[in-house]
C-alpha cells in the first residue's frame, strides 16, 4: 500500500478501530490505533515529531484495518512509525534478533539438542530476562535439523505442481509438519516442491526493522517468481506467511519497479493450504476418503488468517471428516502475535488479551484445539491445559483413521 493510499482524510474519528483493537480492550493507558495511526500521522506528515513508546505495543493483527468502515490503512501507518521509533539499547538488541528468526534458526540448529537444553534451563531464561528482557514465563519451541526436502518426483503421474513456502517455524522447528503438508497435498493430487526461501519478513516488520523486512521481501520474490512464471501456485501453511506473500510484499516493494510485476504475480498465485483444499472441495475434487474420527474439536482463526479475507477454510474442511464435531470459538485475538508475547514488558498484556480465548476453550472442553498459526498454538497451550494442533495434522490423520 502506498503512502497516498492510506486514505488518511477518510478517518472520521469514529473510534471503530479502537473498539476492534485487542490491546485497547485490556490496557486503559494504550492510546489506541486511532491516535497512533491517523491522528499522529497527520503530524508526522507535517514533519512534527510524534514518536511515542506506545507504537511498540501494536500487535500488528490488522483488526483495525478490517474494522474501519472507510478503508483507512491504520496498521500500516503505525508500522511505518514503528520502524522510525528509537529504542533503548537492550530492547533494540533483543528486537534485532527477534526480527531474524531465520538467522536464529540456522544458529540454533547447528547443535539443536544443546540449544534446546540451554533454552529450557531456568538459569538461562533468568539471564535472558535480565539481559534481553525476554520473559522467563514462556517456553521456547524445540529446534531440530532443517531437513525438509522436496520429495522425489513421480514421473508416471501428471500432477498439478505447487511451490510450498514453509516459513521459519516449519523449517527450523517443525519440518515434520512440512512433510505432512506435502503428504496431504499429494493425497489430493498435487506434486509439491519446497521453495528455497528466507523468512517471510513478518517478524522483521513487527519488530520495526523495515530494512530487514525489505531485504527478505526482495529475496523471496526473486526466489519464487521463476516457479510462478512456470505456472506453479504458491502454498503456505502459516497464516502470517500467507498474509505477507499476498499483501506485505506489495507494501514493502511498492517503489521497486524491477520487482513490482513479480510481486503482483506472487500475490495472485498464493494460497493457504486450507484455501486450496476448500477450492478442491467446492469443485468436487477433494479426497474425502476419511475414516471415522469421533472427536470434539474447537477451532481458533488466527488474526492474519482473517486479514486475508478467505473465510474459515479449515473449519469447513474439518467439518467434513465423519465423526468430528467442531466449534468455531470466534473469541478474538490470542494475544501472542509472534514475538510480542515473549517480550517481558508485554507479557501481561499478551495473556490478558488471550483470556477470552482461554475462557472459551475451557467452556468448550474440546479434545484439542485446531489452529493454523504456530504462535497461536503456543499461546493456547500456555493459557490452557488443552493441546493445540495444525489442521493439516488432523486432516492427514483422518485419512489413516487415527487422530492423536
Amino acid at each position: 500500500m502506498r503512502q497516498d493510499d492510506f486514505a488518511i482524510d477518510n478517518c472520521l474519528k469514529c473510534s471503530v478501530c479502537n473498539a476492534a483493537c485487542p490491546v485497547f480492550g485490556v490496557n486503559a493507558q494504550y492510546p489506541g490505533p486511532k491516535q497512533l495511526g491517523p491522528e499522529l500521522e497527520r503530524l508526522r506528515l507535517e514533519g512534527i515529531s510524534a514518536d511515542t513508546e506506545w507504537l511498540e505495543y501494536c500487535l500488528g493483527c490488522h483488526r483495525c484495518d478490517m474494522a474501519c468502515p472507510h478503508g483507512v490503512g491504520v496498521s500500516e501507518m503505525i508500522a511505518h512509525a514503528k520502524a522510525k521509533h528509537h529504542k533503548p539499547l537492550v530492547r533494540g538488541l533483543r528486537d534485532w534478533w527477534f526480527a531474524r528468526p531465520g538467522l536464529l534458526g540456522k544458529l540454533t540448529t547447528i547443535l539443536p539438542a544443546i540449544s534446546n537444553f540451554a533454552l529450557s534451563m531456568k538459569l538461562a531464561r533468568f539471564f535472558m530476562s535480565k539481559v534481553m528482557r525476554i520473559t522467563p514465563l514462556r517456553t521456547f519451541p524445540a529446534y531440530t535439523k532443517p531437513n525438509l526436502r522436496t520429495p522425489p518426483a513421480r514421473t508416471s503421474e501428471d500432477r498439478a505442481r505447487l511451490l510450498f513456502f514453509p516459513g521459519c517455524f516449519i523449517r527450523y522447528n517443525r519440518p515434520d509438519l512440512g512433510r505432512k503438508v506435502i503428504e496431504l497435498l499429494e493425497r489430493n493430487g498435487f506434486a509439491t516442491e519446497v521453495a528455497a526461501t528466507e523468512c517471510c519478513g513478518v517478524p522483521a516488520a513487527a519488530n520495526g526493522d523495515a530494512a530487514q523486512a525489505h531485504a527478505m521481501a526482495r529475496a523471496n520474490v526473486k526466489s519464487l517468481v521463476a516457479g510462478v512464471d512456470a505456472g506453479m501456485r504458491v502454498v503456505t501453511a502459516c497464516s502470517s506467511c500467507g498474509y505477507m506473500l499476498k499483501t506485505g510484499f506489495g507494501g514493502l516493494l511498492k517503489d521497486d519497479r524491477e520487482l513490482a510485476p513479480a510481486v503482483q504475480k506472487i500475490a495472485a498465485s498464493t494460497l493457504d493450504v486450507g484455501e486450496l483444499l476448500i477450492a478442491q472441495s467446492d469443485a468436487g475434487m477433494l479426497n474425502t476418503d476419511f475414516q471415522q474420527a469421533n472427536m470434539r474439536l474447537a477451532y481458533h482463526a488466527p488474526c492474519h488468517q482473517k486479514s486475508q479475507g478467505i473465510g474459515r477454510p479449515w473449519f469447513h474442511l474439518l467439518r467434513q471428516i465423519p465423526g468430528i464435531t467442531i466449534e468455531d470459538l470466534d473469541a478474538g485475538c490470542c494475544g501472542m502475535s509472534g514475538t510480542y508475547g515473549f517480550k517481558q514488558e508485554k507479557y501481561k498484556i499478551s495473556v490478558a488479551i488471550g483470556q477470552e480465548l482461554f475462557d472459551s476453550i475451557n467452556a468448550s472442553q474440546p479434545q484439542m484445539v485446531a489452529t493454523e498459526c504456530a504462535t497461536c498454538q503456543m499461546q493456547i497451550e500456555h493459557g490452557t491445559d488443552f493441546k493445540a494442533i495444525h489442521p493439516v495434522e488432523i486432516m492427514l490423520q483422518a485419512y489413516n483413521g487415527k487422530i492423536i
